[in-house]
């Protein structure tokens, strides 16, 4: 999984997938419902860019954006489209991800207490 950092105008990345012909999703209450995509985005295997606006989108990311979705037309959050929307891409397994190859700790489900378990060097 690789991660990008903002910095650039929004346009930049938007641009930059549409050239390279992967999928640019817009997160809105005003799309199509997110079970009507997410198997399609799945199978391409492309890298997907999400975008998710907060009070006034430009009109152009709605044209731009190959796919405008909405997880509920009914007022949410960013924060809680977003994630649902990545459960649902990623069928709940992103629950087992890691973002390191060789993390140093592990964090150990437990419903009563923090269990925090020490892996190695982490090089």
């Amino acid at each position: 999984m690789d991660l990008i950092s903002c910095g650039l105008p929004w346009r930049f990345y938007v641009e930059l997938w549409r050239k390279r012909n992967w999928p640019v999703v817009h997160l809105t209450m005003y799309g199509v419902p997110v079970d009507d995509v997410v198997g399609g985005l799945r199978e391409t295997g492309k890298p997907v860019l999400v975008a998710v606006g907060a009070e006034k989108v430009p009109t152009e990311l709605y044209e731009l954006a190959n796919y405008n979705v909405s997880v509920t037309n009914q007022p949410h959050s960013e924060v809680s489209a977003l994630a649902i929307f990545l459960d649902r891409l990623y069928s709940g397994q992103e629950l087992y991800y890691s973002l390191y190859e060789n993390p140093r700790l592990k964090v150990e489900p437990s419903s009563r207490e923090k269990r925090v378990i020490r892996l190695g060097s982490g090089k």
